[in-house]
């Protein structure tokens, strides 16, 4: 191989290397951070949801409510779990229907990258 093609090849992948770096953008959050769909890793569209007014929301919240189910039993833990099952599955639908592609809870992200995050909290609201 010749010097111009090595070269060449150098300045090719060196352009490469720079044109992915600049499209990964992604968003960071706190450690104890959630995310609801997607990955906050390689996000260009973030978008947040407010957690206590989805979880109130839920057919399952008002359940543990309207019962008096305790924290810690059996029922509790699966009605828990059903809850965020449930958003985690509106959530997706949500960001999907206006082209986001990472939803976390309000509050979590401690750097955007300068990337406009939507509030979706109504619309999985609605898909609930």
């Amino acid at each position: 191989m010749s010097k111009s093609s090595k070269f060449l090849l150098s300045v090719g992948a060196a352009v490469l290397l720079f044109a992915s770096v600049g499209f990964a953008q992604g968003i960071s959050i706190k450690r104890s951070g959630v995310v609801f769909y997607g990955a906050t890793a390689n996000c260009s569209q973030p978008a947040s949801i407010h957690w206590n007014k989805v979880r109130k929301a839920t057919p399952e919240w008002k359940r543990i409510h309207a019962d008096g189910v305790r924290r810690g039993s059996g029922r509790y833990d699966l009605l828990i779990s059903e809850m965020n099952g449930r958003i985690k599955r509106a959530a997706a639908t949500a960001a999907d229907a206006v082209d986001r592609d990472c939803v976390v809870r309000h509050g979590d992200i401690k750097n955007s990258n300068g990337l406009e995050v939507a509030d979706l909290t109504n619309a999985v609201i609605a898909e609930l």
